[in-house]
């Protein structure tokens, strides 16, 4: 009678979370039911402070639309949180990932988010790509500090790699909560990681979903029961291993940043909402799979509450993203700045905040604070140097939606700019490309500053030289492209250009070319001409570019026939974007936008 009873009350709280009828009311704790709490995070990206953030809140309602700038997230706030709701039932994972901020710039190149992490303490970590952006060797490092369990998933380095004997032998943990045993299973995007990272070549793979399918069977086989997978697969590639995968129960996802929500608030408050919170799919045995994912950039902690039942199968589960805010609280005055909410003001921004269950005050760790507070006060020392100014905010929409010839363009305007300072600092070459996912975020108006370049550009690339034929330019935009979209969602691989522009199709089938119509400009006289696909143009792009990472494998198998073919300037790539924002300066000038010698001259959705 209580299995019936069980399977009946599943089958309720599924259709209830599915259709978003709000929250189930939770199961009677029985002989054999066990509670259990799964906190997690995803993609901080080196974000440990909290960031200034534009908050659609609804606190006057006679505002159309108002809005708060405030304190968003940050790893003080977020490890306030994960005191607050962790107890013996609770699990905190993590599912990587670091590089993209200051802190690790200039501090280590991941030190401060691993001195960081030992202070949240995760129950297990699963690197992301980004891990590897250094190499091996420096992964291989920073494990070395690390006093939490790191699971390998399904990476498995060779003998050759620095990373063999340190990671690859933790495919999963066993954690005894409760007195329950609960798996957590690692695993990582391989194609992504591949090409996206500087993972070397002496590191091997296990197929992601082969890899799960594997673990479950093994750790089923010991009687487990209760298994989670802490992925960084992206929101897509979860729902396609929950749906071959039997045995799963939650999948706490990463890599693709998505914002799931079931309460409806997040979507009052204006955020990119890209799922329900937690996201129901069915697996082959016809069990519930719960997926979660809890944004980005240390923005929000994901809070997970599930119910077993004595066969191991969920009866309820529940829970949503918690944004943790702080002030200052500035709203705009009447001539449109931004000045500190007083009074009647500031209190009804308090209420608001109370008002919404994703919200919380967000309350400073002491043991985080006196870690990064001194990264701070550095940062702010050393960094505020001005270089120039940026007219107009340029931004870093990575992938650009659809529009047609003379219509304004969108996209990354910001990886536009960084591709003509590569062709500024190398007069002898006939295009520069970037890829959209070197830069990392918008060049923002007014004055320009080396924090700025920094966390523009924070990678360690160089910027390299390649001399290949016009097919093989044409060939590197169409894989770079495709890469940015389906499966593989790498948005980060859209390529931009200068001197260099195209028509763009968006998921084009195989036979044709998502980058047609591609021209290239003469640097003397500034002519636009169809690019020959027998002639052969010298390239200047970034070194993780050129090694065909982010699919451009093109410029790989250039490489390969011909080694001589590249050479690499051992310039840092954030250096031209200085020289050419500087030179504008010397001249009286700012840096903007050049619409009429944008790479990218139409986008279109395909259609058959």
């Amino acid at each position: 009678m209580k299995q019936l009873f069980a399977r009946v009350l599943a089958l309720v709280i599924a259709f209830a979370v599915t259709s978003g009828l709000g929250v189930p009311v939770r199961a009677e704790t029985n002989d054999g039911f066990f509670e259990l709490t799964i906190l997690h995070i995803n993609d901080h990206h080196s974000h440990l402070d909290s960031q200034v953030f534009d908050l659609r809140l609804p606190f006057d309602p006679d505002l159309e639309n108002p809005v708060v700038r405030l304190r968003l997230g940050g790893m003080s706030f977020i490890h306030s949180l994960i005191e607050e709701h962790r107890d013996e039932n609770s699990l905190f994972l993590s599912s990587g990932e670091l590089h993209g901020t200051l802190f690790y710039s200039m501090f280590g190149r991941g030190e401060a988010d691993f001195k960081v992490f030992n202070v949240l303490n995760p129950d297990a970590y699963m690197p992301g790509n980004h891990e590897f952006n250094e190499g091996d060797e420096h992964f291989a490092y920073l494990m070395g500090l690390a006093e939490f369990p790191i699971l390998s998933g399904n990476i498995v380095p060779t003998e050759m790699s620095p990373l063999y004997g340190i990671l690859g032998d933790k495919p999963y943990i066993i954690k005894e909560v409760g007195g329950h045993q609960i798996a957590v299973i690692g695993v990582l995007k391989i194609e992504k990681t591949v090409r996206s990272s500087m993972i070397s070549e002496y590191v091997d793979f296990i197929d992601e979903i082969e890899f799960v399918q594997s673990q479950v069977e093994h750790l089923t086989e010991q009687g487990i029961n209760k298994i989670i997978v802490l992925s960084h697969l992206g929101y897509e590639f979860d729902i396609e291993l929950a749906q071959s995968v039997a045995g799963i129960n939650v999948i706490a996802g990463g890599d693709t940043h998505n914002l799931l929500d079931s309460t409806g608030e997040m979507e009052t408050l204006q955020l990119p909402v890209g799922g329900g919170f937690p996201t129901v799919v069915e697996a082959p045995d016809g069990r519930n799979v719960y997926i979660i994912q809890a944004w980005e950039y240390s923005k929000g902690l994901g809070i997970l509450n599930v119910t077993f039942d004595q066969n191991g199968d969920i009866v309820e589960a529940s829970g949503r993203t918690i944004l943790p805010v702080g002030g200052p609280f500035l709203v705009r005055d009447e001539e449109n700045q931004w000045v500190p909410a007083e009074d009647e003001t500031l209190d009804a921004i308090m209420d608001a905040i109370d008002s919404f269950e994703v919200l919380v005050h967000g309350v400073n760790s002491a043991a985080i604070d006196e870690i990064i507070d001194p990264m701070i006060e550095i940062i702010e020392q050393t960094m505020m140097e001005r270089i120039g100014s940026i007219a107009v905010t340029l931004p870093n929409d990575r992938v650009p939606e659809p529009f047609e010839v003379g219509e304004t363009p969108n996209g990354s305007f910001a990886a536009q700019i960084v591709a003509d300072s590569f062709l500024k600092y190398v007069p002898f070459a006939d295009i520069a490309i970037q890829n959209a996912g070197g830069v990392r975020t918008p060049l923002m108006e007014g004055d320009f500053t080396m924090a700025d370049v920094l966390t523009i550009l924070p990678f360690a690339n160089t910027i390299a030289i390649i001399t290949l034929p016009g097919s093989e330019i044409i060939a590197v935009l169409d894989e770079a492209i495709r890469f940015s979209q389906g499966i593989a969602q790498s948005t980060g691989a859209f390529p931009y250009a200068s001197a260099l522009r195209f028509d763009v199709y968006l998921d084009a089938p195989e036979g044709v070319r998502s980058a047609f119509n591609v021209e290239v400009m003469n640097r003397e006289t500034g002519e636009w001409a169809p690019i020959d696909p027998d002639k052969y143009y010298t390239v200047v792009t970034n070194s993780f570019t050129v090694m065909g990472r982010d699919n451009y494998l093109a410029f790989e198998r250039a490489i390969y026939n011909d080694p001589q073919s590249m050479i690499n300037l051992h310039v840092q790539y954030a250096v031209p974007l200085i020289e050419l924002i500087r030179s504008l300066e010397a001249e009286g000038r700012m840096v903007e936008f050049d619409v009429e010698n944008f790479s990218i001259r139409s986008v279109r959705e395909w259609r058959d």
